[in-house]
């Protein structure tokens, strides 16, 4: 927050009379604060309202300004299959699966209802096991390159606020569905522990722990950004990709008419080195037409896969957190991606392309 020093004169009202006080008039200093950081709040900068707990995209790009450090444009459109590219709007701040889409349940929900519970975890942010503080904030979906603001004027950006959506945390943390059975060829969470006994297990982030609420949960995949399949957590992709290595190793090895020590050695060197696991953004800065820079942002790693000094990270981000992209130099434009080690046969992202974005600093 900036200071704007406000000077007023003091005078003095004595025996109905206005005295102005001797020798000069005194000078005092006030402080008031107006915002730097562009928010999303309305009558911050913001003309939109957005009710607590609910979400917007707006029909068309939106202005919002932080006092005299400038205006920034955030493009948005809706798309027809119901989701929206860009930058939407969400006061929302879900942090566990839906409890429509569990499993016991007397009745079945339906697509319209999966599509409400989906769609409400989509547009909430993860900020851990307490509730969001930031207010208003935008829930970002990345699709070629619409996902940019604009600033009137060319300026530093110095950083932004960034996290998961609650959609992408319980995914990367647990997959589709979680239970209290892993399956550990699959790496995928069973749906029962045995014959047709639910293998329940507590809500994540819900204290009640009373098992008669216990289920399996579900996050489905109704915009097909997995392909269809389900997602199985990151941790899990890391244990396939080495369990396929070793393999693969241990295969070629006996191929090459190594002994069978040689070969488990081999297969044993190749799961150990294999790494694998990461979602990150990437910003790209314009100046006008011209490209000023690049930066990227891991909202999850795992150890191994980024150069120094990321190298030794091995996290799941779970609140908010600052983006420097001060080295991307003055610009009035940044557009954002977003890439993950989650991508089918055609290298296409599985990964839903969704972030929360907020504080804006411009300097």
């Amino acid at each position: 927050m900036k200071k704007l020093k406000k000077y007023f004169t003091i005078t003095l009202l004595i025996s109905g009379i206005l005295f102005v006080s001797s020798c000069s008039d005194e000078i005092k200093e006030k402080e008031i604060d107006f915002p730097n950081d562009v928010t999303f709040n309305a009558g911050e900068g913001l003309a939109i309202d957005v009710p607590w707990l609910t979400y917007l995209v707006p029909d068309a790009a939106y202005k919002v300004t932080a006092y005299k450090y400038g205006e920034v444009t955030m493009n948005v459109k809706k798309n027809a299959n119901g989701t929206h590219t860009g930058f939407a709007l969400s006061s929302k701040n879900y942090r566990s699966y839906p409890w429509i889409t569990s499993k016991p349940r007397a009745t079945t929900p339906s697509a319209a209802q999966i599509q409400a519970a989906v769609d409400s975890s989509i547009y909430s942010v993860y900020s851990g096991t307490y509730p969001n503080q930031l207010k208003n904030f935008t829930v970002v979906r990345v699709e070629g390159d619409d996902a940019f603001f604009t600033i009137d004027q060319p300026r530093i950006v110095e950083h932004v606020l960034v996290a998961n959506t609650n959609y992408n945390f319980q995914l990367l943390n647990y997959g589709s569905r979680y239970s209290s059975k892993l399956n550990a060829l699959t790496q995928v969470y069973d749906e029962y522990t045995s014959g047709t006994t639910y293998a329940t297990v507590r809500n994540p982030n819900i204290p009640d722990a009373a098992p008669a609420k216990f289920g399996v949960w579900y996050m489905s995949d109704v915009y097909n950004f997995g392909g269809g399949q389900d997602y199985i957590r990151l941790a899990g992709q890391q244990i396939l990709s080495k369990i396929a290595a070793g393999r693969a190793a241990g295969i070629a090895a006996r191929a090459a008419g190594k002994t069978k020590a040689e070969a488990t050695a081999d297969s044993t060197a190749a799961y150990t080195a294999k790494v694998q696991g990461y979602v990150k953004l990437i910003a790209k800065g314009y100046l006008n037409s011209t490209q000023t820079g690049t930066s990227e942002y891991y909202l999850a790693l795992f150890p191994g896969v980024a150069p120094a000094p990321l190298d030794l990270w091995n996290t799941i981000q779970g609140a908010w957190a600052k983006w420097d992209l001060s080295g991307l130099g003055t610009v009035n434009k940044v557009i954002f991606y977003m890439d993950s080690s989650d991508k089918d046969a055609n290298g296409k992202m599985r990964t839903p392309p969704y972030f929360c974005l907020d504080g804006i600093r411009l300097k």
